[in-house]
């Protein structure tokens, strides 16, 4: 998620990329040997992702650009354009092959020649999917990959391949089914509310205080009053955003670059408040990418195994520092900056689950297929929209809320979407942008979702001593008399 004018700009951009597009086309994958050219190895024991924004690029395409730390895909394709890579293979033997595409409709086909053997696959989706393309035998120690898009149209973007053997599958799946955490309590909420409230947070008039000095005042026991007062079974709190700070200690932070923590424990004041109510605390997660200075201590330019080694250090000491208080974490930009460079999924959950085995993991792969098996929980950042409410079919209404199939497969159903203007209050002398929907349409809506066991988590714009507008909470004390009245309040609770 972006702040300010950046976060408008990508709402808007999310009817525009999950719209249907051209129909009818074909896609050939080709494998050649090319000697010894710079190339990445393919892991015998885990998945290989290959970029197609790393590619060598021939002819039309273009690289959409999403900014700082992340990688997009490649689209602007027609017949002329081509995408190349070199291999390492480290483990000659047969390998899965998946590609993540958005497709043209009706008659996309995907093709891939091995030698001889040529690998079939059909597209028939415009949004984007996961295509199993085959089995591939790899023998040669240096492999080319040569991708071409033929047909009556082009293929609209792709995004990358993927590269694993079957076995080394297996393995990953007993690993994922190891370590998941049940949701039944993040279903039971019913719906939450997440909040961005950062560095960058705005008072509803006046200059705004440095941000330690805001987390010092910051009054959690009323804040906690308030979402139970809005009905929110949880609640996920930012504490890291476009700039890179932390409401609390963490000496992992401090190590790296000094002077992005607080003295005043935050997150754990608010966890306390929270409980008090029932009230679950996650945590939101954001890599940090627009920090100028917190990136480049990161080593995320240089060295990427030191960069994802840090990021689990920083994650176990807040996960062991507060254990069974933080319920879940949410991770940002998952799938632009973490999963273009092979991240170490596995490694990094079992961070992610230091002190508190139960935690419940959602990875952001905004529109795109889920980055991995090692999570929990679909991120679902959209529109509040019956696609999203019944998984594009993936939800149905009586069925556990885990993807019955589809690009987030087995996760469980999440939708986060915005109710005021922006993901957070980050403009001065400006009040906080009246809620988007009506009581009588939220409520229609939530009540849709908790028959299909999916989860809506509603961000609300903060002011930076922590209020919300009373528009909105007047909005969510009418959704919670409906959907969870308190004893003896009347109403009509929604049964699962």
């Amino acid at each position: 998620m972006r702040s300010s004018t950046a976060a408008n700009r990508r709402l808007r951009s999310r009817v525009i990329l999950a719209s249907p597009v051209l129909p009818v086309t074909t896609v050939v994958f080709v494998f050649l040997g090319l000697g010894t050219l710079h190339a990445q190895t393919i892991r015998p024991d885990d998945m290989t992702v290959l970029m197609a924004a790393d590619a060598v690029h021939h002819g039309s395409v273009k690289t959409r650009n999403m900014g700082p730390g992340k990688v997009g895909w490649v689209e602007s394709w027609d017949s002329s354009a081509s995408l190349s890579w070199t291999t390492n293979v480290a483990v000659p033997g047969s390998y899965g092959l998946f590609a993540i595409l958005q497709g043209s409709g009706k008659g996309c086909s995907v093709k891939v020649v091995v030698g001889s053997k040529p690998l079939t696959a059909s597209c028939l989706t415009t949004t984007w999917e996961r295509v199993k393309v085959g089995t591939i035998e790899l023998s040669a120690s240096i492999q080319n990959f040569t991708f071409h898009s033929i047909g009556i149209s082009p293929v609209a973007k792709v995004f990358s391949l993927e590269i694993v053997k079957p076995e080394a599958q297996v393995e990953l799946a007993n690993q994922v089914s190891r370590s998941a955490a049940p949701t039944d309590w993040m279903v039971q909420a019913k719906y939450g509310v997440m909040g961005h409230w950062t560095s960058q947070s705005k008072p509803e008039q006046g200059s705004p205080l440095v941000y330690c000095k805001a987390v010092h005042d910051f009054d959690v026991q009323k804040f906690a009053d308030v979402l139970d007062e809005m009905g929110a079974g949880y609640i996920v709190f930012t504490t890291s955003h476009a700039e890179f700070y932390f409401p609390g200690p963490n000496q992992v932070i401090d190590q790296i670059l000094p002077g992005r923590t607080c003295s005043r424990d935050l997150v754990g004041d608010l966890a306390q408040s929270l409980s008090k109510h029932g009230i679950k605390l996650e945590l939101y997660f954001h890599p940090g990418h627009d920090d100028i200075e917190w990136w480049r201590r990161t080593h995320f330019d240089d060295d990427k195994n030191k960069y994802f080694d840090l990021w689990c250090r920083v994650i176990s000491q807040i996960g062991q520092h507060y254990g069974p208080l933080i319920a879940g974490y949410w991770f940002d930009d998952a799938i632009f900056t973490y999963y273009p460079y092979n991240a170490p999924w596995a490694k990094m959950t079992a961070a992610a689950k230091q002190g508190n085995p139960a935690r419940l993991i959602t990875y952001n792969s905004w529109i795109l297929p889920k980055v991995s098996d090692f999570y929990e929980v679909f991120a679902g950042e959209n529109d509040f929209s019956d696609e999203m409410i019944d998984g594009f079919g993936f939800l149905p209404v009586g069925g556990s809320g885990k993807f019955t199939g589809g690009p987030q497969s087995g996760l469980q159903g999440q939708i986060t979407t915005i109710i005021n203007g922006d993901w957070g209050h980050f403009r001065v002398n400006t009040p906080i942008s009246p809620p988007r929907y009506s009581s009588d349409t939220m409520i229609a809506k939530i009540q849709d979702a908790i028959s299909r066991r999916n989860v809506p988590t509603f961000d609300v714009e903060i002011y930076q001593d922590g209020r919300i507008s009373p528009e909105t909470l007047a909005l969510f004390k009418e959704v919670r008399h409906t959907i969870k009245p308190k004893k003896g309040e009347g109403g009509q609770a929604t049964k699962q």
